[in-house]
């Protein structure tokens, strides 16, 4: 998969000559594809440009896989609430976009790097670097090609850290991988640490997956071919996103949605089976105005601006989006079936 015609990287590179220190910020609660883009930008901007870059992330890394990759390799990340983005010359989002809803960016800050794979959410006004590819199975894959391009070395630690990226955002490329994220794959196997990769995909998983887990079986129904979940308090809100992936290998489920609240702020995830989905603009439509989403192909997740703060408050907005779910796939509200009638609480 090639670069739009319309994007140049030499050109583009010209265009940030003179600048001094970036900041590179990701979408919040960030996920492996979002920290390998970061970090490899990081490496590009250094040896291409010399800038200095702060690479700073929006929410909290829940997920068990998501904290060893951190750990492991060792990330330098720095909290959204401590960055003056006054200090910055240069402002990047990567796997963002100005707009989406799911990042940290301070209202009136100007974003001049979009680096993305997901659906174009503009136009963006003042932006100088904007190469976004809906096709792209990773927004990582677009900047390995960078590193790729210009002849940047990337070292078994960078290697890992895209390999892991690529496997997850893919499902191991059975999951709307392209042809560059096959000739990527191919590249890093062959530089990555793989002691270091088993230690990030098989972390131990704290009381709060399980506990999450539970509430899953006991409450989960199923309408048709929709298995939907509600999970009631999250103790991180990657939770929505790591359950309705585990779920989604119900034998009678194509479709998933789950949703929880977690600081007053009501998160839900969706995963199918459908090949072309567009799961991202059906969650965008299951939202509407009452909310922010994405995604793309058969993953996509989102956040409602309604304060929640106790189980009774998001019953009735649950309720609302599984209906909205059932509506956008075609299968009935009811009748639906309890997934495990013999625990149901």
């Amino acid at each position: 998969m090639k670069a739009p015609a319309s994007f140049q990287l030499d050109r583009a590179l010209r265009g940030l000559r003179g600048r001094k220190r970036c900041l590179i910020l990701m979408h919040d609660n960030p996920d492996p594809d979002c920290l390998a883009g970061a970090e490899g930008l990081r490496v590009l901007f250094g040896k291409k440009l010399h800038l200095t870059c702060t690479i700073a992330r929006g929410g909290i890394i829940g997920r068990a896989e998501n904290r060893a990759l951190v750990d492991v390799l060792g990330l330098d990340l720095v909290p959204m609430e401590k960055i003056d983005p006054a200090g910055f010359d240069l402002v990047a989002l990567i796997d963002t976009q100005p707009g989406a809803g799911n990042n940290s960016l301070p209202q009136g800050v100007q974003a001049h790097v979009v680096i993305d794979h997901h659906p174009l959410r503009g136009p963006h006004p003042g932006v100088i670097w904007e190469d976004i590819r809906s096709s792209m199975g990773a927004s990582s894959t677009i900047v390995y090609e960078y590193l790729h391009k210009k002849r940047v070395p990337i070292d078994a630690r960078l290697a890992t850290l895209f390999l892991y990226a690529i496997k997850t955002e893919t499902r191991d490329l059975g999951r709307e991988a392209t042809r560059a994220e096959r000739a990527a794959y191919i590249d890093l196997v062959q530089k990555a640490d793989h002691d270091l990769l088993d230690r990030i995909a098989h972390p131990k998983h704290p009381r709060e997956h399980f506990a999450a887990l539970d509430r899953a079986l006991r409450n989960a129904r199923l309408h048709g071919h929709l298995l939907a979940v509600n999970l009631g308090a999250l103790d991180y809100p990657d939770l929505v996103a790591e359950i309705a992936d585990l779920m989604l290998s119900y034998d009678r489920a194509r479709w998933v949605v789950c949703v929880g609240y977690h600081g007053g702020a009501v998160y839900l995830s969706i995963r199918t089976e459908v090949e072309n989905a567009h799961a991202g603009g059906l969650i965008r439509r299951v939202v509407g105005p009452d909310g922010a989403a994405g995604g793309h192909g058969r993953i996509a997740g989102g956040r409602m601006y309604a304060r929640v703060n106790s189980d009774a408050e998001l019953a009735p907005l649950y309720e609302q989006v599984v209906r909205n779910v059932c509506r956008e796939v075609g299968v009935p509200w009811e009748p639906s079936t309890q997934l495990l009638p013999q625990f149901a609480r």
